[in-house]
């Protein structure tokens, strides 16, 4: 069983409107109508507009005068920024506990990769969760509830990196497998500079990618 955590209701709101985002319901662009969401979630309209400033406040969406807010047009430099910014909390993580992961580590991050065999377009959404099993043991184990948080911040990288252009589920699912099972097999090394150089490189892939596009 995961850590059970408390979510406020802004959180809940914040977060069924980022899978929303990542599942293409809301696209880049499109004007986002504080009454529809709070009839479809059964809220008022309070927690919808303080989860709209939380995402604001993420990048994730914006507010034009006499408009409204709208789904943000993410651009390759947000997700290099925010990717540069996860992959160094998680590498600084490691070099504090010089990569010493227990047989208990390993067996958890391969769990989550195990699951990411069995992703499909209907579990499309479980793509964040999944990657954030595998990737909270690294930063985790630190035992800094500080840099936890500053890390788990920018969860919605994943979500800004679809909205940067790269809507292939089918890909996505498709790569998730293999590129988390290095980065474990990497990690069973215990080599703090090899499991840092690969934290990088996994992290940076995807900024290639949306590059050559």
């Amino acid at each position: 069983m995961g850590k059970l955590t408390f979510k406020t209701l802004r959180e809940k709101v914040a977060e069924e409107i980022r899978l929303k985002i990542f599942n293409q319901e809301l696209t880049p662009g499109m004007h986002i109508v504080e009454q529809e969401l709070s009839d479809e979630l059964g809220v008022s309209r309070g927690p919808i507009r303080e989860a709209l400033r939380q995402l604001e406040q993420e990048g994730m969406v914006e507010y034009t005068r006499n408009v409204g807010c709208s789904v943000r047009e993410v651009t390759t430099q947000d997700v290099y920024e925010t990717y540069l910014l996860r992959s160094s909390y998680e590498i600084l993580a490691v070099r504090l506990y010089e990569a010493k992961f227990t047989d208990k580590d390993i067996a958890k991050m391969e769990e989550a990769v195990e699951l990411m065999k069995t992703l499909t377009i209907d579990s499309y959404s479980n793509v964040i969760s999944y990657g954030s099993m595998l990737h909270g043991v690294i930063i985790e184990k630190a035992g800094l509830a500080r840099l936890t948080k500053a890390w788990a911040d920018l969860e919605y990288c994943e979500i800004m990196s679809c909205n940067a252009g790269y809507t292939d589920k089918h890909s996505v699912i498709q790569r998730q497998y293999p590129i988390h099972q290095k980065l474990v097999d990497i990690c069973k090394t215990r080599d703090v500079e090899t499991i840092c150089d690969a934290i990088s490189d996994h992290y940076m892939m995807t900024i290639k990618r949306l590059k050559n596009k």
